[in-house]
């Protein structure tokens, strides 16, 4: 009587484990397919964060230039001047403590970076790395040797990693349209 008791038991859990995942699983699936597709496509700025980059390239670069999209990625920019490549633009997200913060990364045609610009940022606390004068830190230092700001640890780390990987990015990419 045990041993019948116990196979009806454990045919009982399978059993309902077995609809249990069937269904969540089947519920997954037609969640994917009700999803809209620009949930799977990659971060666009807002107006306001475009806008504030257009001033910053126009304040950077004097004279008229033209931008065009790269193939990397919808907000990265080639920068033309006067005919000729002058620097690529790079509007990017990274991580805050319970948001993200956009910015803007001008690089030379050598991928040198030349100007760094926290465009929008979301928190209450953190904003001290939008200083101008932190933000020069990266255009003469490794990103390690980039000095903490206390109260924006967070912020100032997410910012480092982001600079080291979009720099890495940029650098990769400029090596593969050389060849």
């Amino acid at each position: 009587m045990v041993l019948i008791m116990m196979k009806m038991t454990t045919w009982l859990t399978y059993n309902y484990i077995a609809r249990k995942v069937n269904s969540s699983f089947l519920l997954g699936i037609l969640f994917l397919l009700a999803m809209p597709l620009s949930v799977f496509s990659q971060w666009q700025p807002s107006k306001n964060t475009l806008s504030k980059a257009e001033s910053t390239l126009e304040h950077f670069f004097d004279s008229a230039y033209s931008k065009t999209k790269i193939d990397l990625d919808s907000n990265y920019f080639e920068i033309i001047t006067s005919d000729s490549t002058h620097a690529y633009a790079c509007i990017q997200q990274a991580p805050s403590k319970h948001d993200m913060f956009d910015f803007i990364a001008i690089y030379s045609s050598d991928m040198e970076l030349l100007k760094l610009r926290v465009l929008t940022y979301r928190e209450n606390y953190g904003g001290e790395i939008a200083n101008k004068r932190w933000l020069k830190q990266f255009l003469n230092r490794e990103v390690n040797d980039v000095q903490a700001i206390s109260g924006a640890t967070i912020s100032v780390e997410s910012m480092k990693m982001a600079v080291s990987s979009l720099t890495q990015k940029m650098k990769n990419w400029q090596s593969r349209q050389l060849l």
